[in-house]
């Protein structure tokens, strides 16, 4: 790959006249050349799915639909054995198949102990290279007890992703998962902020034990965010479905805002505390209180692109909804509302662009989007053949 080497310091005006390269995809979308992370539970299959990609990309095969370029891949299998990766081979590779542009190594130095000479080595010797896979970071991680936590990983990972975008190659990192939960999946990565910090790239994988189901979410700087919903068939992790960022908000959203939003529509316009509207749209999955804030986290996306508008005021008596569309003022001379006052400035929401609010309504009521039919929620299964050596 020609990459333009740039000054350190350039004007506007001269990067805006600059020709430079665009993205070079491993994987199109889903892994671009530079520094990447894989942190998944331990023995969740990573290391059968991280086999099974070097293959295919070695290849030029297929990955979950992405037409691949065949190029030599290096895999740093630094937890097994030459034996077991022999077994995964036979489950992996049809007889015909001759995959010699994957290169398999059980043994490695240390980040700044001989690791980078190491890749270098490789580079040099096969300079098609367009994957180097580390299994696992903590294999080639040395124990540094000066510093922060954050400063040490930042600095180590830092290492291998300066010698990914020096020869425009992706290096991945397999890594492991804290048992610890968390709000944010990402923080749940083992080590401090800084390990992601310094990637480019990061899938997280999640998968309850002896399932054959997992997703993988994808963040990065060259992508949007993806969500892959994968499955387990003879060792293989086949996409089942792919959802984007925008896919994934609209499959949070609650059930019964639909119902309310499917009510009102009905109606026309109606007003009432949060109780009333729950009966009148015969919902009884939530409490008043939260389907009060579930309706200002998501009344821009529910009502917005249906042309709903609503007001809520709050009395010493009584925490009131008022609903209309868009094209009335909201007055109705059929209804009392002498006893208000203080009416909160209404939210005017704004409407979502025509994809936005396809895939909205292709959410609607947990329907995939891609497929229009009802989602299907993930179920455990009996052991297989891939799970007692999953990594």
């Amino acid at each position: 790959m020609t990459t333009t080497r740039l000054p350190k310091t350039i004007t506007a005006g001269a990067l805006l006249a600059t020709p430079i390269p665009p993205v070079k995809w491993i994987i199109p979308d889903l892994l671009p050349a530079g520094l990447a992370i894989f942190a998944g539970p331990s023995k969740a299959g990573k290391s059968w799915l991280t086999l099974w990609l070097c293959l295919q990309i070695s290849q030029g095969k297929s990955v979950w639909g992405r037409e691949t370029e065949p190029r030599t891949v290096l895999y740093f299998s630094l937890e097994d054995t030459l034996g077991r990766l022999q077994e995964r081979l036979y489950q992996l590779v049809d007889a015909e198949e001759d995959p010699e542009h994957l290169i398999l190594q059980t043994e490695s130095q240390g980040i700044g102990q001989g690791l980078e000479d190491q890749i270098v080595s490789f580079l040099h010797t096969y300079p098609d290279i367009s994957l180097i896979v580390i299994d696992t970071l903590q294999k080639v991680r040395k124990v540094d007890s000066n510093g922060s936590m954050y400063a040490n990983d930042y600095r180590e990972i830092g290492v291998l992703k300066a010698l990914a975008d020096k020869y425009g190659i992706c290096i991945l990192l397999v890594h492991h998962l804290r048992k610890q939960s968390s709000s944010d999946p990402f923080d749940q990565i083992s080590g401090s902020t800084g390990i992601m910090g310094a990637a480019d790239t990061t899938w997280l994988m999640h998968r309850q034990r002896m399932s054959k189901s997992a997703t993988i979410r994808i963040i990065g700087r060259d992508m949007d965010e993806r969500m892959l919903h994968l499955q387990e068939e003879n060792c293989v992790w086949a996409l089942d479905e792919e959802e984007t960022a925008e896919q994934q908000a609209a499959k949070a959203i609650p059930e019964y805002l639909w119902k309310v939003a499917d009510f009102i529509d009905s109606v026309g316009k109606w007003q009432g505390t949060a109780t009333e509207l729950l009966d009148a749209a015969n919902i009884n999955e939530v409490k008043p209180n939260q389907f009060t804030r579930k309706m200002a986290h998501y009344a821009k996306d529910v009502f917005g692109p249906r042309g709903i508008e609503y007001k809520y005021t709050r009395t010493e008596q009584k925490r009131l909804f008022e609903f209309f569309h868009d094209d009335d003022d909201g007055d109705d001379d059929d209804i009392d509302i002498s006893e208000l006052f203080h009416w909160g400035i209404p939210e005017t929401s704004s409407s979502s662009s025509a994809s936005s609010a396809r895939a909205l309504e292709g959410s609607k009521h947990g329907r995939s989007v891609a497929t229009g039919q009802p989602a299907e929620k993930p179920t455990g299964t009996a052991p297989n053949p891939c799970e007692a050596a999953s990594a």
